[in-house]
């Protein structure tokens, strides 16, 4: 799997990876609906009912139970199956991958897999894995914890824009890729203070520096 952070280029094998995941859960999960259930679900058809429903809220309420009963009635009630997208190819993939290693087994029950969503949360996997951020999604990855924020660990609900906004113009220490997300996020906040977007644009790397007078002879 890819490194934390370091994002693959586009034509890495893990793209490919996820491209054929997708195809393949595409065309699975439609096989279990049409056969009615009459087989167990796969491994990856458990991982993605169980991605699914953990990143079905907003944050504002309970977090959704994931336990291998959930996932069964959720693939029951499906009635036109959408295909994985590249982000939930690569949480399945990333998913099953930790669960065999926790496990140390090559094959592992779906209640396994939903535990593992359940009591670790899907933000670590979503991390190493190839999947790009938001910048928003970035900023929550960076003060998640410090604000209590736990659905980003559990469902990837991220932390509202303005808190952001807030939370990077006090960390002085916010790197550079950080500060401009924090721009970005504040272009789009018609409240935030004139102060602050300056601050953060002196921060940005991409501030143009004031030229320089060479003295005079």
């Amino acid at each position: 799997m890819p490194g934390r952070g370091i994002p693959p280029a586009p034509d890495s094998p893990h793209h490919a990876l996820a491209a054929l995941l997708t195809r393949q859960l595409g065309a699975e999960t439609e096989a279990a609906r049409l056969l009615g259930y009459r087989r167990p679900l796969s491994e990856t058809s458990v991982a993605l009912g169980a991605v699914r429903l953990a990143t079905s809220t907003d944050g504002s309420g309970p977090r959704p139970h994931v336990d291998a009963a959930a996932v069964e009635a959720y693939w029951q009630d499906v009635r036109l199956t959408s295909p994985p997208t590249e982000r939930e190819a690569l949480l399945v993939y990333g998913l099953i991958y930790q669960v065999h290693d926790d496990h140390r087994r090559n094959e592992v029950e779906p209640e396994q897999i939903c535990n593992h969503v359940r009591q670790a949360g899907l933000a670590p996997i979503l991390l190493r894995t190839a999947a790009p951020l938001t910048p928003a999604e970035l900023l929550t990855a960076r003060y998640a914890r410090s604000h209590g924020h736990s659905a980003w660990r559990y469902c990837l609900v991220p932390m509202g824009d303005a808190q952001l906004v807030r939370a990077v113009h006090t960390d002085r220490a916010a790197p550079a890729e950080h500060v401009e997300a924090a721009l970005t996020l504040a272009a789009g906040l018609p409240g935030t203070p004139e102060a602050v977007m300056s601050q953060l644009r002196v921060r940005s790397p991409s501030a143009v520096p004031p030229p320089r007078h060479r003295a005079q002879d």
